[in-house]
């Protein structure tokens, strides 16, 4: 697709956007996911490398999975329902660059991201208990290692991020209970499809 980018040069140009993308057919995306590659348009007037957003719907077909971005700017529209384009069909919602990666990462990991958003409520109710300054943290799972999960925290003090490890068989113990708590508030909003996430107890969104 055809997109109109405006670089900080102020040069305006043109460049195609890829809409859709299949990962059976282009399997080096996903390392471009992750990598930080993907979606980078480098401006033709002066070679600055821009990391613009727009809606992409991935699929993939080995993990039986498919995933619809949306730009982070777009978050309050999505959470609205006033997205100025169509929700397309898809297993999992992904809202901001950073939690496309999660996803990715958390494939890799062989994790489930229902099991590690419950995960996450549980982490950021314990911050919340132990700060109760007024901030917005936000929790993402960076990898798995040894015997735990590492998850990093920002928005606790500025300018940087903490590391939180949570040993694996509170995961699985998680995992073991997650039929159960489908049911139970408030994990049943956390895991409401397609948008599986913590961010779904905030009603509205951030703006």
């Amino acid at each position: 697709m055809k997109r109109q980018i405006v670089c900080f040069c102020e040069h305006s140009f043109t460049t195609d956007v890829p809409d859709s993308v299949d990962l059976g057919k282009e399997p080096e995306v996903e390392q471009a996911i992750i990598s930080g590659e993907f979606l980078n348009i480098r401006c033709p007037n002066c070679g600055k490398v821009l990391k613009p957003e727009f809606p992409v719907l991935i699929e993939d077909p080995q993990a039986e999975n498919s995933i619809f971005f949306i730009p982070e700017l777009d978050r309050g529209q999505y959470f609205r329902g006033t997205l100025a384009y169509s929700l397309r069909e898809a297993n999992r919602v992904a809202i901001g660059y950073e939690e496309l990666v999660e996803k990715f990462l958390l494939k890799r990991s062989n994790l489930d991201d229902r099991v590690m958003e419950i995960v996450k409520y549980y982490l950021l109710s314990r911050i919340m208990e132990e700060d109760s300054g007024d901030k917005e943290v936000r929790i993402l799972f960076s990898k798995a290692e040894g015997e735990s999960a590492w998850f990093n925290v920002l928005g606790l003090k500025e300018n940087e991020v903490g590391i939180l490890k949570v040993p694996m068989e509170t995961v699985h113990k998680v995992e073991s209970q997650l039929e159960e708590k489908k049911h139970q508030e408030p994990f049943s909003d956390i895991l409401k499809t397609p948008y599986v996430s913590i961010n779904n107890l905030l009603t509205e969104g951030p703006d």
